[in-house]
């Protein structure tokens, strides 16, 4: 698949491993929103950016993710969880279906992710094809390494 021109969200509080995967979306021909490196960061680029898929980090700074994958979930935005989460609280139940790519990762491995997530999202709304979308806010480039 394609990832030329889809809008895909970086929530990483990791700041080289932000950079990274910014790099190696770009590389593919993403347009990046983020990274995001905190959790109210994270919810309002899920709730005021118009997303293709998201890239999400499971634990930030402390906080987990998992309220900026429920706005994302409520939208329909397809999202991949990359993390070397280990922690005591488990996935919640909402989201043990989602994907996950464990750290460390390849470029590889995540572009297979997205392009498997985007996928299935395509048949689950029965298209023929994926556009890019645009709606939502304003364009997010550059580095946004949110450290509140």
């Amino acid at each position: 698949m394609d990832l030329a021109g889809l809008r895909v969200l970086v929530v990483e509080d990791e700041f080289l491993v932000g950079l990274g995967l910014e790099g190696e979306l770009r590389t593919l021909g993403c347009d990046v929103v983020g990274p995001v490196a905190s959790l109210s960061a994270a919810v309002d680029a899920a709730l005021g950016e118009g997303l293709d898929a998201a890239l999400l980090d499971v634990s930030l700074q402390g906080e987990s993710v998992f309220p900026a994958a429920a706005v994302l979930a409520a939208r329909d935005v397809p999202f991949v969880f990359c993390s070397a989460f280990t922690g005591s609280e488990p996935v919640p139940r909402a989201f043990a279906d989602r994907p996950r790519v464990s750290k460390p990762f390849t470029g590889t491995m995540i572009a297979a992710a997205l392009a498997d997530v985007l996928a299935g999202a395509r048949q689950d709304d029965g298209a023929t094809g994926l556009a890019p979308r645009r709606s939502g806010g304003g364009p997010s480039t550059g580095t946004v390494f949110n450290r509140s």
